[in-house]
């Protein structure tokens, strides 16, 4: 299988390659990134490749340009770059139309359960909600794109959502909720410990989304 890795020099690049060289040996990377180097392409030099799809963890506007060559060859794409705005993803569901697209601002599996669980809870329960997001200090998107995505998924359920932030030292990732309902409090909690869960999640999307037709997909759909 050949797939264009879009930010493939980044961490999560870099991780996702590592990962398929213990797990999927049978997965060839072509990589692309801001910078050409020596070990990358340009999409130029892909575009008679016999290419299968494209994993995007790039930057809100190398997204936008990686669409438009999926478009371009007719081939999935499973994206993981958060920070993207309302009107940047009204064009990833342009594209959905005409090709399979999966996007998830967090590829793990077990983030993608708490999305279910804040769901329920919030359509259950009468209470405030707070999210404290904690993450390294180089990330650069501020609230991350999972602490937004548990925003929208329980103010369509009509609640008020709080959300704080922290950026220190090397943390792969946590998000804390906290309901807070009369004489009591739910917590649910979620720790990253190492980013290869993130990067076994979106292989393990793609590999999904390579046998679907055209349409917006994410983990509720592969659950």
């Amino acid at each position: 299988m050949n797939i264009v890795l879009n930010g493939g020099q980044g961490k999560m690049g870099r991780t996702i390659i590592e990962l398929c060289k213990k797990k999927h040996s049978d997965i060839n990377f072509f990589v692309v990134d801001r910078e050409k180097t020596d070990e990358s392409y340009n999409l130029s030099e892909l575009e008679d490749k016999n290419i299968d799809g494209i994993i995007d963890f790039s930057s809100p506007s190398g997204t936008l340009q990686i669409i438009e060559f999926a478009l371009k060859i007719n081939r999935p794409i499973l994206i993981g770059t958060t920070g993207i705005s309302e009107n940047d993803f009204k064009k990833i569901e342009l594209a959905s139309q005409k090709i399979p697209v999966f996007y998830s601002p967090n590829m793990s599996i077990g983030v993608n359960i708490c999305f279910h669980i804040a769901d329920i809870l919030s359509k259950k329960l009468d209470c405030d909600i707070h999210i404290h997001e904690t993450h390294h200090k180089a990330k650069k998107d501020i609230p991350s794109g999972t602490a937004l995505r548990f925003k929208s998924i329980m103010e369509k359920n009509g609640k008020k959502v709080l959300i704080t932030s922290s950026r220190i030292g090397d943390i792969t990732g946590e998000h804390q909720l906290d309901f807070a309902m009369d004489g009591e409090k739910i917590t649910l909690q979620h720790v990253a410990y190492r980013r290869e869960i993130f990067a076994s999640g979106a292989v393990t999307a793609f590999i999904w989304l390579c046998k679907k037709q055209a349409g917006l997909y994410n983990f509720d759909d592969m659950f």
